[in-house]
């Protein structure tokens, strides 16, 4: 199964309210001073009365691409802003993409002129310069009333059309949607197609327009199809998306033989994994243990056919394109939860901190030693691709998705013995470390052998 159909199956379970709980900003952590620009007929007035009411306003994330980013309501928030004219100024942005857009018809034109008096402004009339850096809200209100208030349906709008066409035309100076009729690829009914689900890094043309019919062609996609898979790619942003010691990674289930309660468990399990006590507690495990904790009800033996795909990835929050780095493709939970069971029992551990009195074996001392040297000339930033690789690679080792070769196994057991993780000499008075210690170092090799031995992770093949 695609990454399109996983992403599908779970915009199926996402409903409108969820959709605004995604784009939505309800909690502001910091304090802030109300700036409401009103208009009413020809006047334009500023007040700094605070509007404390939430149900008279409607604050969203960002919505579209860094060039033409927008908000669905006029309702802002900045934080440390000193330049209050050019944020007004780019108040016409919201308008033309989503007011302007949404609105009906009547509530459009009576939105034009706002629209057009902030794309004038010039001269600072309002007195926006005088206001200090500071945080702010700036809402724009009509008669004393928020956009929100008196235009509901621009929200109502924005789900009903939640994705457009790949390809629109001017036609008598309207933007006409292109589509044709073919074989949606997810439903196989016969729809009118070319919609996109705006995923970035699912559809090419988000790189280069050429490629728009390309994929309209191989991936022949409805407006409810296209909706289906933009809802699930947003709610696993959201929702599916962890962080782990410098990882981030989206897990996407998908079930054999599907099951529409047990699907929902799977997602509610997924989501409130981040907030589980337990797994707070055990932030110092390595990556394995962890995902282990996070989906260990699903491999108890009453669901049966679930499967992972695991996404290492770089998500961009301000126009949520993303930097795939790496992609685990049906990961089965029992995988997972048996190598965490053998590290346990065999005493290995992943982790980059060594617990103090801990008789572990370190995994780190062979296969962390990039995050390690940068760890000791304190340079993570400046190593932190190489730093994600490394973990990558382990993580694909342990689950079952790389062999290390014998031979490879060998030079990172002798790097090891001969250097430290500044990659200087292990000497002691002049002689190896490994030398005067041997016992410690064979010993430590031998467990590690035997644990990636236990888990089918050395290629066969060559000298072993």
């Amino acid at each position: 199964m695609s990454l399109a159909h996983k992403l599908y199956q779970i915009g199926q379970f996402v409903t409108k309210d969820d959709i605004k709980e995604i784009i939505e900003v309800k909690e502001f952590k910091e304090e802030y001073r109300t700036i409401q620009i009103d208009f009413k007929h020809k006047n334009v007035t500023l007040s700094k009365k605070a509007i404390n009411d939430q149900n008279r306003t409607m604050f969203t994330k960002k919505i579209g691409g860094t060039s033409n980013s927008y908000y669905l309501y006029p309702n802002f928030e900045y934080q440390k802003e000193n330049d209050l004219v050019k944020k007004f100024k780019a108040v016409a942005y919201t308008f033309e993409n989503s007011i302007m857009s949404y609105a009906n018809e009547e509530n459009q034109k009576i939105a034009q002129p706002l629209w057009d008096y902030i794309r004038e402004y010039d001269s600072d009339v309002l007195g926006l310069n005088d206001f200090p850096k500071d945080n702010y809200f700036l809402i724009i209100t009509i008669d004393g009333k928020t956009i929100y208030e008196l235009m509901p349906e621009v929200w109502d709008n924005y789900y009903n059309d939640f994705v457009d066409a790949h390809i629109s035309k001017k036609i008598k100076k309207i933007n006409t949607p292109q589509l044709q009729e073919e074989i949606d690829f997810i439903t196989h009914q016969k729809e009118l197609c070319g919609y996109n689900p705006n995923v970035k890094f699912f559809t090419m043309d988000n790189y280069n327009d050429k490629f728009k019919p390309q994929i309209i062609d191989k991936l022949p996609m409805s407006k409810e199809t296209a909706s289906a898979i933009k809802r699930g790619w947003m709610y696993a942003l959201n929702h599916l998306k962890f962080y782990h010691k410098g990882l981030e990674y989206i897990i996407i289930p998908s079930m054999v033989d599907f099951d529409a309660e047990v699907y929902k468990r799977l997602l509610k399990q997924l989501r409130n994994s981040n907030n589980d006590i337990k797994i707070q507690a055990s932030k110092e495990d390595g990556f394995v243990r962890r995902l282990s904790k996070q989906i260990e009800e699903f491999d108890k033996g009453k669901i049966h056919g679930i499967s992972l795909d695991i996404l290492f990835t770089e998500v961009n929050l301000t126009n949520l394109s993303v930097r795939l780095l790496a992609t685990l493709e049906d990961v089965i939970p029992s995988r997972i939860n048996q190598v965490a069971k053998e590290m346990t029992e065999q005493n290995i551990s992943a982790s980059i901190k060594r617990a103090e009195n801990s008789k572990d074996v370190y995994l780190r001392d062979f296969f962390s030693r990039e995050e390690l040297f940068a760890i000791v000339t304190k340079n993570t930033a400046g190593m932190k691709n190489r730093i994600i690789q490394e973990k990558i690679y382990l993580a694909k080792l342990l689950l079952g998705y790389a062999e290390i070769p014998y031979d490879v196994l060998l030079k990172k057991f002798e790097h090891q013995r001969e250097y430290d993780y500044e990659h200087k000499k292990k000497l002691d008075e002049g002689i190896k470390n490994w030398i005067n210690y041997p016992n410690s170092f064979v010993d430590t090799e031998d467990k590690v052998l035997t644990f990636l031995k236990s888990i089918n992770a050395i290629k066969i093949g060559g000298n072993r």
